[in-house]
């Protein structure tokens, strides 16, 4: 098994890093191009093989992973299209970018491609990717990827229909967490908490929060446990209501789920 990564900035490096630490490649199976010269100075030390183009990178590789921004697909896979077979399998995480967009390159040779849709929390071995097979990808293909990505989180197979929605959910999520915890400090401050104090509350609180969610209790139940009547949760809850919190959050979210469909269209 050899594995190439086109691109290893933040997301490429933690795939690399969880692929080696659950043993699902070891480095020397795994071949590395990056224009940036630091990332690949920090990455020689790791015992993955450094190639000095994306075509070198890419030659004899069974899963080549486009690490790139949607923006800078289109000029990536013009450049190794006449390095890559249909025996090779694409696996494309960058957000907005259609399998069908990225087989059409290919001119109709039937190239595998598989998508992901990671999240940032990967860096810490605890993401949540969403995978689906294009129309030539093979079910072992596929299956692989899921492993590959279960090395650094959860993974759901999920309809290519979806990938807004999982964009918008799960993609953009950890910011829609960071933005709750920049609340939590604003509102600590207001009420003349220390900051050094508030920032250790705040951070412990949400990470015993999402603890408590592998339980798999529903979160509406584990809410209403923390809710007792007329205490100081309901207070602040019925504020939230009041001022539909809900709605604004679900709003948002779907506008995250159109800019991705936009994305489509770059």
């Amino acid at each position: 098994m050899k594995i190439a990564f086109l691109g290893a900035g933040n997301m490429g490096n933690a795939l690399i890093q969880g692929a080696v630490k659950s043993k699902v490649a070891k480095p020397s199976q795994i071949s590395v191009f990056d224009i940036n010269p630091a990332i690949i100075k920090g990455l020689r030390k790791s015992g993955v093989k450094i190639a000095k183009t994306a075509a070198e990178s890419v030659k004899g590789a069974d899963f080549i992973f486009l690490c790139v921004k949607p923006q800078q697909m289109t000029e990536l896979l013009n450049g190794i299209r006449d390095s890559v077979s249909k025996k090779q399998c694409l696996v494309s995480i960058a957000a907005g970018i259609t399998t069908e967009k990225i087989e059409k390159i290919f001119d109709g040779n039937k190239i595998s491609v598989v998508r992901v849709m990671p999240n940032t929390p990967a860096m810490v071995g605890l993401g949540a990717s969403a995978v689906c097979g294009g129309k030539h990808a093979r079910p072992a293909q596929v299956k692989f990827v899921l492993k590959f990505f279960s090395g650094v989180g959860k993974t759901v197979l999920s309809a290519e229909k979806d990938f807004d929605a999982v964009t918008a959910v799960s993609g953009s999520g950890p910011a829609y967490v960071f933005y709750l915890a920049e609340s939590f400090a604003k509102a600590a401050e207001s009420e003349g908490l220390d900051k050094k104090a508030a920032d250790i509350l705040i951070r412990q609180t949400i990470l015993g929060a999402a603890k408590m969610l592998e339980s798999q209790v529903e979160p509406s139940e584990l809410r209403r446990r923390v809710t007792s009547p007329g205490g100081t949760t309901e207070a602040a809850l019925r504020h939230m209501q009041e001022n539909e919190w809900q709605e604004i959050f679900v709003g948002a979210v779907q506008k995250a789920s159109q800019r991705s469909k936009e994305l489509r269209q770059i």
